[in-house]
């Protein structure tokens, strides 16, 4: 079907210097031969095999997930460990450059929103939060982050890790003229950034991320939203890097003070023995756990309300028909006024409620300020890199910058990270990005409509009292030791 415009003789076909996905073409025939690579080549390297390295990252797909694809696709052999390695580097250098923009685009938006609400344009309000790569506290990798109150995006994160392969295959060979060799050229370029408790790892992270605020975003953080579970905002104070002037003031995720509440119900319902029907069960935990976080929320503009609010339901459950005490409960179909609890169960409740109606624990839940970004993002990253799957601490930062510029921007965060890859983007390219981000925006508005957070509360609460009904008519069926 093809022949040669000059020679008017056959054209053969084969191909040769095949590079993973990427080939050359070989034509000859009488007039000789010559080579056409099989598509665009950057640096060296084919395009595709930078392409599909990339996209298959965003699929946590690695090396033998490339090979199984192409193997089964009979599409090529896949890509060898040298020129994959060298792709993920490129990739990480890309990534990283790419999150450092986005994320100062986001202190600008910061700014800006900052001036409209009556603050200081420098003077910055985060939520921060750290999450490990394994359950529990033995993680050899965590990342924190910082976000902005008013954009609800990624301002600065930093990746821990006190594991390295390359430090693990070395160490055997610490005294040898080779390692101080490997060392001194590996020293700087080290990624295990971390030595002490995985615990400690969020810590550190967020007092450095305080530390260069100003240097890399001439900005300062006066207001931090976490949690109780470490130690973070104590580091802060210790560290003291904007001087005796200027002092960081701290405020809770009403989120994890909510939580505390059903945490000591739970607690109380085990050490004295209170389950049972009637009693403290799981949907009735559940149950006053959300009415103490809605007097919270509720409530957000005094302490003193608060306290109120979180009594009065104290004293509602402690009610009885010949000493009534719903005066205060509200009407509606939010009113908790037909919870009645077990006197066993009244007697306990009081050291909890009065505990957490602290003047000094409902002072820093003023504004009711939540972590629910930061948990967004949390889940962000742990379905690019997930957690019961190994990875080491390169790929989970190329990750984590990935995730982090999705969060920010959608997917034409992607499209920038293609670009500095070089990847040429090409129409069905971009139309898929505008497609994802434009249902991405769809989806978040329709999450956030009133009656569809009711819809799923509804849901929840109606699974909860499914599982609690079966699990009193069927009793006991799993658990240590029940089959002795």
């Amino acid at each position: 079907m093809v022949i040669c415009r000059q020679c008017k003789q056959d054209i053969k076909f084969a191909e040769s210097g095949i590079r993973g996905l990427g080939f050359k073409i070989i034509i000859s025939c009488r007039c000789g031969r010559r080579e056409i690579n099989s598509g665009p080549f950057i640096k060296n390297a084919f395009e595709i095999n930078r392409r599909i390295i990339f996209v298959m990252r965003l699929l946590n797909a690695a090396r033998e997930g490339i090979n199984i694809f192409c193997g089964l696709m009979d599409i090529g052999q896949g890509t060898s460990k040298t020129a994959y390695d060298h792709a993920v580097q490129h990739i990480h250098s890309a990534t990283s450059a790419v999150i450092d923009v986005l994320c100062k685009k986001v202190v600008q938006e910061e700014k800006e929103e900052n001036v409209k609400n009556g603050r200081s344009p420098s003077n910055f309000k985060v939520s921060g939060d750290g999450s490990w790569k394994k359950r529990g506290f033995s993680s050899l990798y965590n990342v924190t982050t910082l976000i902005g109150y008013y954009s609800g995006k990624v301002i600065d994160l930093v990746i821990k890790g006190s594991y390295y392969q390359a430090c693990t295959y070395w160490k055997s060979q610490k005294n040898t003229e080779e390692y101080l060799q490997w060392y001194e050229e590996h020293k700087e370029q080290c990624l295990a950034n971390h030595s002490g408790s995985a615990g400690k790892m969020e810590v550190d992270a967020i007092k450095e991320m305080f530390t260069r605020s100003e240097e890399k975003f001439e900005v300062k953080y006066g207001n931090y939203i976490g949690d109780g579970d470490s130690k973070t905002y104590k580091a802060i104070l210790d560290l003291n890097t904007y001087g005796d002037d200027f002092q960081v003031v701290k405020s809770e995720c009403i989120g994890y003070i909510e939580k505390r509440m059903g945490t000591r119900l739970r607690n109380l319902k085990k050490t004295e023995k209170l389950g049972g029907k009637g009693k403290l069960t799981n949907v009735l935990i559940k149950k006053l756990t959300k009415y103490y976080g809605l007097a919270i929320r509720r409530n957000i503009d005094s302490a003193d309300e608060m306290a109120k609010a979180i009594m009065v339901t104290y004293y509602h459950l402690c009610s009885t028909n010949e000493k009534p005490m719903h005066h205060n409960c509200p009407p509606g179909a939010d009113s908790w006024c037909k919870c009645i609890l077990h006197p066993d169960v009244q007697k306990h409740l009081l050291s909890i409620y009065e505990d957490l109606s602290r003047k000094d624990l409902l002072d820093r839940c003023l504004g009711g300020h939540t972590q629910n970004a930061n948990e967004c993002f949390n889940s962000t990253v742990w379905r690019l890199t997930p957690k019961h799957l190994n990875s080491g601490i390169k790929i989970i930062e190329i990750d984590t910058f990935i995730a982090a510029g999705i969060f920010n921007e959608g997917y034409f965060s992607v499209l920038k990270i293609m670009e500095a890859l070089e990847i040429i983007i090409r129409q069905q390219c971009k139309f898929f990005a505008d497609t994802c981000d434009a249902e991405r925006l769809k989806r978040q508005e329709r999450r956030s409509l009133s009656s569809t957070k009711e819809a799923r509360t509804s849901r929840r609460e109606q699974q909860i009292q499914q599982q609690q009904f079966y699990e009193e008519e069927e009793g006991l069926l799993y658990g240590p030791g029940i089959a002795d």
